[in-house]
């Protein structure tokens, strides 16, 4: 019985001591003093959605806090072979872009690369098709999905 009672004790405090939260403070700019640009290699779909997201508008880019740059869009499909097959088996779709976030008091420059696979060996070439836009619509959507991350991370 002495055992059961040390032996709680311990396992109360350890419980105590291990659920010690701290806020997180998140989004300390407002939504309204983003600044983003993109080169001509980015998409417009992709530009209009990053707009759509931190809600932008051009008038305020002189005022804006923080600063996003969008440089070296890049898409590029690659073929993967095997087996005795003459067509490839998969495709690799490649998107790579920079993404530098800036402020007065700190900078931030990342290389970001989403890849994505898909079986290519599709007797339909209109179903092929449509895979080949689902699978970009996916990559748009991650590639947002990572820019809102790594903002809400230089943020913190």
């Amino acid at each position: 019985m002495h055992y059961s009672y040390k032996f709680f004790c311990f396992t109360s405090l350890f419980l105590v001591s291990s659920c010690n939260f701290n806020q997180v403070v998140m989004n300390s700019y407002d939504k309204e003093n983003y600044s983003i640009s993109a080169d001509a290699s980015v998409p417009i779909f992709l530009n209009q959605k990053i707009s759509n997201v931190f809600n932008i508008n051009n008038e305020d880019d002189d005022n804006a806090e923080v600063k996003i740059n969008i440089k070296n869009y890049s898409l590029q499909e690659y073929p993967i072979y095997g087996g005795t097959a003459l067509r490839s088996l998969e495709q690799e779709i490649t998107a790579t872009f920079r993404l530098e976030i800036q402020t007065a008091e700190k900078s931030q420059n990342k290389d970001i690369k989403i890849v994505k696979r898909y079986k290519s060996n599709e007797l339909n070439p209109l179903a092929e098709k449509e895979m080949i836009k689902m699978v970009k619509e996916n990559i748009f959507t991650e590639i947002l999905n990572e820019i809102i991350r790594e903002v809400s991370l230089f943020e913190m």
